[in-house]
C-alpha cells in the first residue's frame, strides 16, 4: 500500500513541477466537478505544498487559487444534490447503505453539525464526495451548507497543501 501511495506522490510531484500553480488550479477545478481523475485532490495538494517547500516558496498563492478552483464545483454539485438526489435516493439508497431511516439520522447531523462535519468529512481521505452531492440531496440549507463548505474547503486545502509543505522544507 505505501508502494503505491509513494508512486502516486512521485508521479504527481514529476507532472507539477512544470507549473505547480496552473495545474493544480486546473486539476483540482475538473476534479471538484466530478471528472475521473486518477488521483485524489489531497495527494495533488500535498505535492504542491511538497514543490514549493523544497523551493522556498511560501504557499499562500496555491492555498488561494486552489480554494478559487474548489468552490465553483462545489456549489454545483451541492445544487445538483439538490435537484436530483432525493429521488436518486429514494430510488436506490438501499442499494448504496443509506436506507430512508439512516437518511434521516444524516439529516439530522447535518441541520445540528454542519460546519464541524463538514470540515471533518472534506479533510477525511476518500469520502469527500459526501460533502457535496448528500448535503444537498438531504436538504441541507444553502446558506449553512456554504459557511460550512468555505470553511471545509479552507481547512482541506490549507491541511494538506500544509503537510506537502513541511515535508518539502524538511
Amino acid at each position: 500500500m505505501w508502494a503505491t501511495i509513494n508512486e502516486a506522490f512521485n508521479t504527481t510531484v514529476n507532472q507539477l513541477q512544470g507549473n505547480v500553480y496552473w495545474l493544480t488550479l486546473v486539476y483540482l477545478f475538473l476534479s471538484e466537478f466530478g471528472a475521473p481523475i486518477p488521483l485524489p485532490g489531497n495527494v495533488v495538494l500535498v505535492a504542491g505544498g511538497f514543490l514549493l517547500g523544497r523551493s522556498g516558496e511560501w504557499p499562500f498563492l496555491l492555498m488561494l487559487l486552489a480554494f478559487v478552483a474548489l468552490v465553483p464545483g462545489a456549489a454545483v454539485l451541492f445544487l445538483v444534490g439538490r435537484k436530483g438526489g432525493q429521488p436518486l435516493l429514494a430510488r436506490i439508497g438501499h442499494r448504496i447503505g443509506l436506507p430512508p431511516q439512516r437518511r434521516e439520522r444524516i439529516a439530522h447531523w447535518l441541520a445540528r453539525r454542519a460546519v464541524v462535519g463538514l470540515i471533518i468529512v472534506r479533510i477525511l481521505p476518500t469520502v469527500r464526495v459526501g460533502t457535496t452531492l448528500l448535503p444537498g440531496a438531504m436538504g441541507m440549507p444553502t446558506p449553512r451548507y456554504m459557511l460550512g463548505m468555505g470553511c471545509a474547503l479552507i481547512a482541506w486545502v490549507v491541511f494538506y497543501i500544509g503537510i506537502g509543505f513541511g515535508i518539502g522544507v524538511v
